[in-house]
């Protein structure tokens, strides 16, 4: 019956078809099947349209023919997935415990849409035998063709899809797929004249309007419809009219992007720049280490070794961590690269992601820059991935599949033959211990730029400012470095890791702290508007005077925020222009943008914000950075919070004397002895690390062992514990010989740090294991967790394998 058999991956979030099905080619199709596009099935008893993705195809199956149902219809014209990317789906699904579905997602943008629909049309039929049901629908279709929505509201049977093959299979009825992808959404419509004639040749009532539009295209040929409109001040309903018309025709022609001219590189590398390039782009190992202090030219090495492969003609990907980074990192790349470049982030709308991922798929761009998300852009000729301070936690995916970057760009340069280099002034434990034991080339960069000097830094002790009677949040050193600073119109960075003006808001008198009502956690004091915001669900209060508990009026702030910090530089510093770079101030990307070119062009002296100023801005005008409270950080119950400390420090000293002047960094703290401190201050990183490892592998923490954690959600209390207390003796049933063996770790289910977000209680189970045993871990959470039972729908599962 079939000569060609497909296997698909359901775009459906069920765990309980979380499998690889099998589906028929019908003949008309067989030209039209690829690996890697999408199809159109119908699933289940009732036959619901259902769209897949085409992971093999074969010309032979074990499976009955009369059970296997034929595709519907193929909805892409060429493949939206190259093979070498399928690959990576099935790698994603077991690496990081998800299903098919989920990481098919990664993948194809949301905005691929494509409209479910069918339109029924009737045949002329003779002597052909109808049952009643078929006779009811034949006869609903037989003067006018109906799409299946309308069909559906007529036809009084549920078993349409049924019926509906059975007329086609006696050549009743034509069935057509109005099912494609909308490709329109990333593209411009323009029109053209469908024939060059003189006016009076037209026929057309010849209005003033219409009279304009063609004289308009006569000229200037083909022209975006909405410059047609603007440019004639006409509606876009007369275009569309002689459209209809035929008079003009229509084209959906991909976004056009304003012609960026290339600047040339002027900079020339220095000897461990152009050492570093030579040395990655000639070695046969495929994944790279560059530890380069701040203001080494990391960035210079990158957009080298980009340069070469665009040479070669690969596409290759820069990564930020990010999306404040973006248009710093634009503009350099379109000064040595002009316009083809592609960007992916977050900010981007879902049609604005789709025109992205278009031009790359169509391979008019040479460079991807994005945040974590482009490392899925669809590059089927890989030169290189880079992926700048490798070290920030954004890399790691918070939602499931909780993917980590690092390690899906390693595979994808292991499929594609391209190259992975990771950059850093601080890289991570877990990449530096690769690079140690062999696994990664480290490449390192000692020295600025130019021979521009580390900036000077001074630990100040804040215990001591209090017993001068300074009780502010900047020291007396630090102030007068900002009026120095500000004298000699330079710029100053001041860094504090927390936002809104105060931590939390208690009573004095009964010790009650303001609490978010969906949340277990402490609302924030946020001086704009007045109002407790909750920093987790977005609730929000008016500020409240009096205690909610015992009534006293004795309600104060505690622990300051970046708006606190913001009022009282605003008070020293009436003069100077001020600004904040936070999550509350950052409302969109242009606002990103915004306060980098402002910054840039000198136009803003002081600017204060949270771990965002710590992510490789350059600024050369910045001589004096002053981190508030290093001890914000270093004390929060994490294993991993010396080595968050220490990248801070280093990564927000790094923004001064970047350029030819001299910087100064001040770091306020209560504990000035404190070793990842002093560490931070004299810039030793190999003290750090050395002692760092020594401490994670006596305590059995990362990168010695993996850390899996299991978190079980849901609004109903009693369900989840239950669930997750039903799950754990599963587990624990499962893993009794690795337990026995000292293989692995297994805690009893606990509370999530912050219990309850937005009305959903979060239990935790934790494991540690030893990498020998990780896959054979991973089959037993999949078994456990991946449970298709019922009463579990209520509960949401996340699992995380790179708990970090």
């Amino acid at each position: 019956m079939y000569k060609k058999f497909v296997q698909l991956i359901l775009n459906n979030n069920s765990k309980s078809i979380d499998q690889l099905f099998t589906y028929g080619v019908p003949d008309a199709l067989e030209d039209a099947v690829e690996i890697g596009k999408r199809v159109k099935v119908s699933f289940g008893n009732n036959k619901h349209m259902i769209d897949a993705l085409i992971v093999s195809i074969d010309c032979s199956c074990r499976i009955p023919e009369h059970k296997i149902k034929p595709i519907i219809d193929v909805l892409d014209d060429v493949s939206v997935v190259g093979e070498e990317m399928i690959k990576l789906i099935f790698w994603i699904r077991e690496r990081y415990v998800c299903k098919y579905s989920d990481a098919m997602r990664l993948l194809i943008p949301a905005a691929i849409k494509y409209e479910h629909n069918i339109t029924v049309k009737a045949k002329n039929i003779d002597d052909i035998f109808l049952s009643d049901r078929e006779k009811e629908l034949y006869e609903l279709v037989r003067d006018n063709p109906l799409e299946l929505k309308t069909l559906k509201k007529y036809y009084t049977h549920n078993d349409i899809f049924t019926v509906i093959d059975r007329l086609k299979d006696k050549d009743a009825i034509e069935v057509i797929s109005r099912d494609r992808l909308k490709g329109k959404e990333a593209c411009e419509k323009y029109v053209s004249l469908t024939e060059d004639k003189n006016i009076e040749e037209y026929d057309i009532n010849k209005t003033k309007n219409q009279i304009n539009i063609i004289n308009y295209l006569k000229e200037n040929k083909s022209v975006n419809i909405k410059k047609l409109s603007e440019d004639l001040c006409i509606s876009t309903a007369v275009i569309n009219n002689l459209i209809k018309k035929n008079i003009l025709k229509e084209e959906y022609v991909l976004y056009r992007d304003e012609e960026k001219s290339v600047v040339k590189n002027e900079l020339e590398l220095n000897e461990e720049q152009k050492k570093a390039c030579k040395r990655i782009i000639s070695s046969d190992n495929k994944v790279f280490l560059l530890h380069g202090v701040t203001g080494s030219g990391k960035t210079e090495v990158y957009m080298d070794i980009i340069g070469h492969y665009i040479n070669e003609g690969k596409q290759s990907i820069m990564l930020v961590p990010e999306i404040s980074l973006t248009a710093q990192t634009i503009d350099r790349f379109e000064k040595r690269f002009g316009s083809k470049i592609a960007v992916f982030h977050s900010k981007l709308s879902k049609k604005e992601k789709l025109i992205q991922w278009t031009k790359v798929h169509n391979k008019e761009v040479d460079v991807v820059i994005g945040a974590r998300s482009a490392i899925f852009s669809p590059i089927r000729d890989l030169g290189a991935i880079i992926i700048d301070e490798e070290h920030e936690d954004s890399y790691i995916s918070s939602t499931s599949p909780k993917y980590n970057t690092i390690e899906v760009a390693i595979k994808m340069a292991h499929n594609l033959c391209g190259k992975v280099v990771l950059g850093s002034a601080t890289p991570s434990v877990n990449t530096y211990y690769m690079a140690d034991k062999g696994q990664i080339e480290i490449i390192e960069l000692k020295n600025r730029v130019n021979n521009n000097q580390m900036p000077d830094m001074k630990i100040i002790d804040m215990s001591a400012e209090l017993d001068k009677g300074n009780n502010t949040l900047i020291s007396e050193e630090l102030y007068e470095s900002i009026k120095e600073t500000l004298r000699n119109k330079e710029q100053a960075i001041l860094f504090l890791n927390k936002r809104g003006y105060s931590g939390f808001v208690t009573c004095k008198k009964c010790g009650h702290v303001i609490k978010c009502d969906r949340c277990d956690v402490s609302m924030t004091y946020h001086i704009k508007g007045n109002m407790l915001k909750c920093h987790y669900c977005g609730r929000t209060k008016r500020m409240m005077y009096e205690c909610p508990k015992c009534g006293s009026k004795k309600i104060e702030q505690f622990s300051a925020g970046t708006q606190h910090v913001e009022k009282l530089v605003k008070q020293l510093f009436p003069n100077a222009v001020t600004e904040r770079m936070d999550v509350d101030s950052m409302t969109n990307s242009d606002c990103y943008e915004s306060i980098y070119r402002r910054f840039k062009g000198g136009s803003i002296d002081i600017l204060i914000g949270t771990q965002m100023l710590a992510k490789g801005f350059d600024f050369p005008n910045v001589t004096t950075v002053g981190v508030l409270s290093a001890d914000a950080i270093l004390n929060l119950p994490f294993y991993n919070a010396s080595e968050k400390t220490f990248q801070l420090i280093t990564q927000v000293s790094g923004r001064a004397g970047r350029g030819s002047k001299t910087g100064k960094v001040f770091i306020q703290t209560y504990e000035p002895n404190n070793f990842i401190i002093n560490a931070a201050k004299n810039n030793n990183y190999e003290l750090f690390i050395k002692e760092e490892l020594k401490l994670r592998k006596e305590f059995a923490f990362p990168p010695f062992i993996n850390i899996i954690n299991i978190c079980l959600i849901s609004k109903n209390e009693d369900l989840v514990i239950r669930t997750a207390n039903e799950k754990y003796e599963e587990v624990k049933e499962a893993v009794k010989d690795m337990v026995k063996e000292r293989s692995l770790l297994l805690y009893r289910p606990i509370p999530h740090s912050i219990y309850k977000i937005n009305d959903e209680y979060r239990i935790n189970l934790f494991i540690k294991a030893s990498r020998i045993k990780l896959a054979e871990l991973k089959k037993i959470l999949r078994s456990v967790y991946m449970d298709k039972d019922i009463e579990y729908i209520k509960v949401s599962i996340n699992i995380n394998t790179d708990t970090v």
